[in-house]
């Protein structure tokens, strides 16, 4: 049987992060441009704060819009909503291990940490891929 692959050989190593200084508008209308549900947020020193979720951006905006006072998102950082609970996973994971997580979990990305820094990302999609690549080549063996 194959070896199964890594974090860090399925990561992605560039990727989208923001400073946790970031403006939250900057920050929305980044991810709206590239189409992506979130990002990591980082600290000076790339230490992970927590990931920044469309879903949290969502819940902030309709809470401004309900309470017609869209005035409130104005001074707000990526900071301010980073989302509540986030896991981060080593480089050295195994592909199965990694793909446990998110399913225990509702999160889409997870950051890769090597040392407390942020070295990478990984997404359900790339774990879907990964496995796809796996059982692949594991079918062509039979």
């Amino acid at each position: 049987m194959k070896k199964q692959p890594t974090v860090k050989e399925i990561m992605q190593k560039v990727f989208l992060k923001f400073e946790s200084d970031t403006p939250l508008k900057d920050a929305v209308n980044i991810l709206g441009r590239k189409r992506l549900f979130g990002a990591c947020v980082v600290d000076k020193d790339d230490k992970v704060l927590g990931v920044l979720s469309e879903k949290e951006c969502l819940k902030l905006y309709t809470q401004a819009f309900k309470e017609k006072n869209p005035a409130q998102l104005e001074n707000k950082t990526v900071c301010d909503i980073l989302r509540p609970e986030f896991k981060t996973v080593p480089e050295k994971m195994n592909l199965f291990e990694v793909a446990q997580i998110f399913l225990q979990n509702e999160f889409r990305r997870m950051p890769v940490v090597d040392e407390g820094k942020l070295i990478g990302q990984i997404t359900r999609r790339d774990i879907v891929r990964a496995i796809q690549d796996y059982v692949r080549v594991e079918t062509r063996k039979d």
